[in-house]
């Protein structure tokens, strides 16, 4: 068994090592409630340019982010973190991606710097992008629709699918999936159909395949900024999950430790007792 000092030390560590978890939830719990109370989705905004969509008949428009070839490779976009203490989350939304991937035609686009780590162990080729500060999240947003824009008018890639995580609550994070792309995947279920025209007097100026291109330009580009912020929530709320649950394993450390500390020590006063009594009986004897 170690020595009371050596168990004593352990206590000290990790004593100090709990407190230093509870900081970083603390400060963890702290930027989620911060970033829900600032979260904007714009719903107005996003609501007024897919009204337009209505105006359309969006089935007979020939443009690729309507109708993408058949067979076209899949975009397969992974919103990660660029850092860890997520227990486990980011490889949960990467299994989930790779699942995607068994078409090697497949293109994988991977934000987040843990996502690249994943990465490493493949011989896949992918895209990066670093997810960066909170403040420049919506420039990020722009650069990735940039990017996926580019690939599909390329013809690179027909459909494209976002991976991310979706904090349900602090306790409760899911991998969520969404179809970015066809734009015809983007109507809430709210009974509406984008597929029929709206009216028959529409004077339209501009050609409906380049209206398409706008909208989903001007949407898309909220849409990701608006996933971006979602899986910011959730690596905060994982972080904080994770953080607590390290704290309890290392409270039952601790209590074991706590154990083993008063065991050594009663064994310590044992032997030291029966030291004593051997001494003095030999004493008696001796006189």
């Amino acid at each position: 068994m170690p020595s009371i000092a050596t168990i004593k030390s352990e206590r000290e560590f990790y004593k100090d090592f709990s407190s230093l978890l509870d900081v970083i939830k603390t400060v963890a719990l702290s930027q989620f409630h911060s970033l829900e109370r600032k979260m904007q989705t714009y719903e107005e905004f996003v609501a007024g340019v897919e009204s337009f969509f209505y105006l359309l008949d969006v089935k007979s428009i020939d443009h690729p982010f309507v109708s993408p070839k058949e067979g076209a490779p899949v975009g397969i976009v992974a919103i990660t973190s660029d850092k860890g203490l997520l227990g486990g989350l980011n490889h949960r939304i990467m299994t989930t991606a790779m699942s995607h991937m068994e078409d090697s035609r497949n293109q994988l686009i991977v934000v987040g710097n843990e996502g690249q780590k994943f990465m490493h162990g493949y011989t896949i080729l992918f895209k990066g992008f670093l997810v960066g500060e909170d403040e420049k999240r919506y420039l990020k947003a722009l650069e990735l629709r940039d990017h996926i824009i580019s690939e599909v008018l390329a013809g690179s890639v027909g459909s494209v699918k976002v991976i991310y995580a979706f904090a349900s609550s602090i306790q409760t994070q899911k991998v969520m999936e969404m179809d970015i792309l066809p734009c015809t995947k983007w109507p809430r279920d709210d009974g509406q159909d984008w597929t029929t025209v709206w009216g028959e007097d529409v004077l339209l100026e501009s050609r409906p395949s380049h209206l398409i291109e706008y909208l989903v330009y001007l949407l898309m580009g909220q849409k990701l900024f608006e996933i971006l912020q979602f899986a910011r929530l959730a690596e905060f709320a994982a972080r904080t999950t994770h953080l607590e649950e390290s704290s309890d394993k290392i409270k039952e450390i601790d209590k074991k430790l706590y154990q083993k500390y008063h065991r050594a020590r009663h064994e310590v006063i044992d032997q030291q007792m029966r030291e004593l009594f051997t001494a003095r009986t030999l004493f008696e004897k001796d006189e």
